[in-house]
């Protein structure tokens, strides 16, 4: 029985050689004449079967990403990169070169444990071998001239990189120098996978910085590269423990800050993405950093520059001066007098960042008439711009009134006196021993707020922003003037645009705000159940009409259709909704219009509503009357502006909104933001 047994077994042995020798033929013959996909699959499929005996596909494989046709070298490079993905390289180790192993680990081997174990080292270096030629291979067709070519040779350097530690220090070298690539696509491509990297391998940082250094220190390193590389260094995230990395990423940007101003012609995208690098970086450096010398620069070059990389350079000078605990006449010189740049206000983004900063210095500025000297400037810069602008300026002015004593506000609206010009002034950078003539009168255009006389003119221009055509200016002014605080958390760049305004005319459904906090009418879409089942006093002033034009016309087709037909609501002919908004005017003349209503807290922190609506009334307002106005007029205007002049409220208790904060060093790992260094 024993011995039938042993012969079925050596029967059943002999029939799958057979007919492995038949699929094997089959290989061999697909592997000379087949398809270029057969040809691939076929030598895959020996390689995979067994890497011992499939070393010769391998290598054929190889051949085929040396052929000139770009068709066959793609196709065979998607094959190669899978099999060392995959199958032959190792995951948590690298490679071991023959030579490089230990003899010592075969004295305790049998014979055949020993063969085994040799055969092992002698694959691990054929396959090392043949790693390192792919690689070189793929370096050679990044330097291809078709661009989709040189992106799908990066995603297979990223994809290795990323998931096997074998060569990494090529691959990233490889990754690294694709920066400079001539083609923008591939460049950005190229940082793009750069930010990954540290993304999935957060202690490759250091490394990764070191290798983009070595790309911006080289001699023949174009412009190009160099500015890609410090938008790769820019998005790098930082954490608190990073200390020493933080300090080279500074010294690298200022290195570079010198570099690029030295020239006679700056590149202001360059200089503008260093010096976002710093103001990212800074934060996270722990003690002082002996920048005195860049200090220096950095005030000479501020006034040679554009509006984007100026506002720029006073947020690092900024920095880099609280950390020292003392912010000097120089600063508050180089800001005042960079408030007059028009380009700082043509841009949003540009007028928000110099509001923050304005907000941040007159906080920390202990001079009274200096203070009262950025409020005036920032009050006649207001009567010029449009309403968003307008608004954030006195936010700002109201934030810096509350963070100051009682005392300061009796200063800065007291009113002018002569008396105290008794004694002359000197100069703060004349030559000792000069004086001046005593400062008797407020000059706009002088250099130094501290002696533009600003005690001498009063804050005239509040008085007119309380009669302004916009209610929330009207509003906003009023309660500066009577001492009460603004109890607004939102964006004004945002919420007082005009396209902001007309969007709830045509019904078009609000931006979902990222802010978390109770949501107003404001963020409801119109034609909503929750927004047309709210009651009246919670719907803002200048959307009052339209709410109850459009319940009116909801209940009005209930009534005749006998359903809810919520579609009906939008069916709004222009005779009806103009007759509608006229007999609104008749009956509602009195009510202010208020567009920044709804951003307050409408119960507790504010008190009752007032019957009129308005979300700011109290008693003291009564006596608002509506102007006289032409029949033209009446048509054209929708609010009715305060002329009375109101008695000074309490101070406001509320703390701080989000508008005028700034990221400080405890909050500096939450930068992350979309960057774009294209604004000018």
């Amino acid at each position: 029985m024993a011995m039938a047994s042993d012969g079925v077994k050596w029967f059943v042995h002999l029939v799958s050689c057979l007919q492995f020798g038949r699929v094997y033929g089959v290989f061999v013959q697909v592997m000379k004449s087949g398809t270029l996909a057969d040809r691939l699959a076929a030598l895959t499929l020996d390689v995979k079967r067994s890497p011992h005996s499939g070393l010769g596909s391998l290598d054929s494989l190889l051949a085929m990403l040396k052929k000139k046709g770009r068709r066959e070298a793609l196709m065979a490079l998607d094959a190669v990169a899978a099999l060392f993905r995959e199958q032959l390289l190792q995951s948590d180790r690298k490679l071991i070169k023959f030579e490089s192993r230990k003899l010592a680990d075969l004295e305790q081997k049998n014979k055949q444990d020993r063969e085994g174990l040799l055969s092992e080292w002698y694959l691990e270096d054929q396959i090392k071998e043949r790693y390192f030629s792919f690689i070189l291979l793929l370096d050679g067709l990044l330097k291809d001239q078709q661009e989709l070519t040189r992106l799908k040779v990066m995603g297979v350097v990223f994809d290795l990189l990323v998931e096997k530690p074998e060569r990494e220090d090529k691959l990233l070298e490889m990754l690294v120098n694709k920066l400079g690539d001539p083609e923008k696509k591939v460049a950005s491509k190229a940082c793009g996978f750069l930010v990954r990297v540290l993304q999935q391998h957060p202690n490759m940082k250091l490394i990764v910085v070191e290798e983009v250094e070595r790309l911006l220190y080289r001699t023949n390193v174009s412009p190009k590269a160099q500015y890609y590389a410090v938008c790769f260094l820019v998005q790098i995230k930082l954490a608190d423990t990073e200390n020493a990395l933080a300090v080279r990423l500074v010294k690298i940007y200022f290195s570079l800050f010198k570099a690029a101003t030295a020239k006679k012609i700056s590149n202001p995208k360059m200089v503008s993405a260093i010096l976002t690098g710093v103001n990212r970086t800074y934060p996270f450096t722990k003690g002082p950093q002996n920048l005195l010398d860049h200090i220096d620069h950095l005030f000479r070059y501020i006034h040679t520059v554009t509006a984007q990389v100026g506002i720029q350079i006073l947020m690092l000078l900024y920095q880099v001066m609280e950390r020292e605990g003392a912010i000097t006449d120089r600063f508050y010189m180089a800001l005042y007098r960079k408030m007059m740049d028009s380009d700082l206000l043509q841009h949003s983004g540009r007028s928000s960042s110099l509001l923050n900063l304005l907000y941040k210095s007159m906080k920390r500025d202990p001079e009274t008439m200096r203070v009262k000297a950025f409020i005036k400037r920032i009050l006649q810069l207001a009567m010029t711009q449009s309403t968003p602008f307008i608004c954030g300026a006195l936010i700002v002015i109201s934030e810096v009134l509350k963070s100051k004593p009682n005392s300061f506000r009796a200063k800065l609206f007291q009113a002018p006196s002569v008396s105290s010009t008794a004694a002359p002034v000197k100069e703060e950078h004349s030559k000792e021993g000069t004086s001046r003539l005593p400062i008797t009168d407020y000059s706009a255009a002088a250099r130094n707020p501290l002696f533009c006389g600003a005690e001498f003119a009063p804050i005239w221009e509040l008085r007119v922003l309380s009669q302004h055509y916009h209610p929330s200016v009207c509003r906003f002014a009023d309660n500066i003037l009577r001492n009460k605080p603004l109890d607004y958390a939102g964006d004004p760049f945002e919420d007082f645009t005009a396209i902001h305004f007309l969007d709830r005319f045509v019904y078009r459904n609000p931006k979902k705000r990222t802010e978390d906090g109770q949501s107003g009418a404001r963020d409801m879409p119109v034609l909503s159940d929750q927004y047309l089942n709210l009651p009246e006093k919670k719907i803002p002033d200048d959307e009052r009409f339209l709410h109850r034009y459009l319940t009116q016309r909801l209940k009005q087709k209930k009534v005749a259709v006998g359903h809810d037909d919520m579609d009906a609501a939008s069916d709004v002919s222009d005779s009806e909704f103009d007759k509608f908004l006229d007999d609104f005017e008749k009956n509602e003349v009195d009510e202010d219009l208020d567009f920044a209503a709804d951003m307050n807290d409408v119960s507790e922190e504010r008190g009752s509503i007032d019957e009129d609506g308005s979300l700011f009334g109290d008693d003291d307002d009564d006596e608002s009357v509506q102007g006289d106005f032409s029949a033209g007029e009446k048509d054209a205007l929708n609010a009715a502006f305060s002329d009375s002049d109101g008695e000074e409220g309490d101070d406001g208790d509320d703390a701080m909104g989000d508008f005028a904060d700034a990221p400080s060093d405890e909050d500096a790992e939450d930068y992350d933001d979309e960057m774009d260094f294209d604004d000018d």
